[in-house]
């Protein structure tokens, strides 16, 4: 199992991520990092659909697979494949890999990390239904507006919202015997722009690029091999996220697996 599990202190006071977890919700612990309008990745891309290699998700939606290595690196984080990044025949949506990597890093004068945590409810009657976060059109998933740089552009709802941000949770959960349960253990994200999700550190939902709302999924049962998956063991699950155009925010996740927080990322003392 590998496992990057991190603590966050800002100051002298520990933010720990705390897993409420009960037929109702479940609560996870992440960080949005907020950039400056400016930054060479945000709003300088737009939506790419002439694009030779995206991946179609519904009429007309489209994302982009392959931008990321299938393995996290050795801090944990999504790396740039760079076999993409250096062809010249093809058209990436990022500036630089400088640049990729202050996406989920603490960078003074570049980004504000603010931590964030996000509630999944069950609405069914009965544990082992599935578990949801949704904030999507017409209620947009904007969690920082008036913090951080600020707000930054005008969405569909004729409001002025902060745009240009990522944002990153981790949690853990422990893989089950499918003969033990009923349901499938399923997670499924639903966003725009960029979403990767990784399971086991490997790359589990790929839906890169400045892209309108898609949908990605993944039956952990069917990929259990793939994934490195044991009946009782417990492994990680990183949600990696970016909004960087104007003007729709989307984020959902609909899961079956009951998965619990871990604390979140470090936050560097300088934003004391």
């Amino acid at each position: 199992m590998k496992s990057w599990i991190c603590t966050a202190a800002i100051g002298s006071t520990m933010l720990l991520g705390t897993s409420h977890l009960s037929a109702d919700t479940i609560e996870l612990a992440g960080v949005v990092r907020d950039f400056k309008k400016s930054h060479p990745d945000f709003e300088a891309f737009g939506h790419w659909q002439y694009s030779n290699w995206y991946v179609r998700s519904g009429p007309s939606l489209y994302a982009y697979k392959k931008l990321v290595n299938n393995e996290l690196g050795e801090d944990g984080l999504p790396q740039l494949n760079m076999d993409y990044f250096n062809d010249p025949y093809r058209k990436v949506p990022f500036s630089s890999p400088e640049n990729f990597k202050q996406w989920y890093t603490d960078v003074p004068d570049v980004n504000i990390t603010i931590p964030m945590t996000i509630t999944l409810d069950n609405h069914q009657d009965e544990p082992g239904g599935v578990y949801t976060f949704a904030m999507e059109r017409p209620t947009y998933f904007f969690p920082i507006d008036e913090k951080g740089f600020g707000n930054s552009g005008t969405a569909k709802d004729g409001k002025q919202h902060n745009f240009h941000w990522t944002f990153e949770v981790r949690t853990t959960f422990h893989y089950t015997d499918p003969a033990d349960r009923e349901e499938a253990m399923v997670f499924t994200f639903t966003g725009d722009d960029d979403v990767w999700v990784f399971i086991n550190g490997k790359l589990a939902v790929d839906l890169g690029g400045v892209h309108p709302q898609a949908s990605g999924s993944i039956n952990l049962d069917q990929r259990a091999r793939w994934l490195g998956l044991e009946p009782g063991e417990e492994y990680t699950l990183d949600v990696f996220m970016a909004e960087r155009h104007t003007n729709e925010s989307n984020f959902r996740i609909d899961t079956t697996l009951k998965l619990k927080a871990v604390d979140p990322p470090v936050i560097s003392p300088l934003y004391d």
